[in-house]
């Protein structure tokens, strides 16, 4: 269940990996929807982090709506480690928010799907269609931008049809017809298209290839000068999550699945479908962030690779 920002920073506002009342040093987490996550999981279920550092570690685990909703968060501390998308991160750390990205998580088929017949391209959206998608500045929004820009030759013609939702939300707004479309990703993506009257608009893939990276993991430069042996446990717990994924899928599927309102069954398919890949090292980053710049979703593209990451991303 998601957690309003408003109710983490009235629990007392967590300290950057701090001692505790109990004398256990706190970390709090964050990260969305979806099977993006599923390293996440593993990481929590499993005790990853704890198992990989030598102090007494209390974990909290934010599940969030929004990769701005992590920025906050990030911005004021509240927040250590997260996974978020490429686009909000891009966002994030060129505005100057204390982080760093120390991995790809993973990489996920996205679709446009609709519940309108007359909709097969985005020439055929007008001003009266609603699209849903996380949020203003979230990948989403950017694949979208990228679509329109290479269709529509604007990349902010749509931009008045965007309605935020989250991605279980969106996809009820789709499925009920409160919206005409919605932009969204695994494990939404599999249902939709189960859907009797909903139907891909195709034309994504050729400005986002399978394979580039969607969710990326973030460190706090706090956490990283202050505590580097607790940076290098998170880094090992999401290496040895995403190796437990890749290597033992069908138990990977049960854990998660146990999260989830989904079967084993259905997991394990999602997670081993083309377009599904969970690894640290994944393209994309610069790219998106190249044209986020060039169409004015941010100031200036980062310097360098470099300049965003950790060693552990390089």
């Amino acid at each position: 269940m998601g957690i309003a920002l408003a109710g983490i920073f009235a629990l007392g506002g967590c300290a950057s990996a701090q001692e505790g009342a109990e004398g256990k040093e706190d970390l709090t987490v964050a990260y969305q929807y979806g099977l993006a996550y599923a390293p996440l999981t593993i990481m929590q279920e499993l005790h990853l982090i704890e198992k990989n550092y030598a102090g007494d570690l209390e974990i909290e685990w934010l599940n969030l709506n929004s990769g701005s909703a992590i920025n906050e968060g990030m911005m004021t501390g509240d927040i250590d480690v997260a996974n978020m998308g490429v686009g909000p991160f891009v966002t994030g750390v060129t505005a100057g928010i204390p982080y760093k990205m120390y991995a790809t998580i993973s990489a996920q088929p996205h679709k446009l799907m609709t519940n309108n017949p007359e909709i097969h391209s985005l020439a055929d959206i007008t001003g009266e269609e609603k699209i849903a998608l996380v949020n203003i500045g979230s990948i989403q929004h950017i694949l979208l931008a990228m679509q329109a820009k290479e269709e529509l030759g604007d990349a902010r013609a749509l931009d008045e049809n965007i309605v935020a939702m989250s991605h279980p939300d969106g996809m009820v707004a789709l499925l009920s017809g409160s919206v005409d479309c919605q932009l969204t990703t695994a494990p939404y993506i599999y249902e939709e298209m189960e859907t009797e009257g909903v139907h891909e608009v195709a034309g994504l893939e050729t400005v986002w290839p399978e394979g580039s990276a969607f969710i990326v993991g973030i460190v706090s430069d706090k956490l990283c000068a202050e505590n580097p042996q607790l940076y290098e446990a998170v880094v090992a717990a999401t290496q040895e999550a995403i190796a437990y994924i890749n290597e033992n899928p069908q138990q990977a599927a049960e854990i998660v699945a146990e999260k989830q309102d989904y079967s084993a069954e259905e997991v394990l398919e999602w997670i081993s479908a083309p377009g599904c890949e969970y690894d640290t090292h994944l393209d994309g980053v610069m790219d998106m962030a190249k044209f986020m710049a060039q169409e004015g979703f941010i100031e200036n593209a980062p310097e360098s690779f470099e300049s965003i990451s950790t060693p552990a991303a390089r």
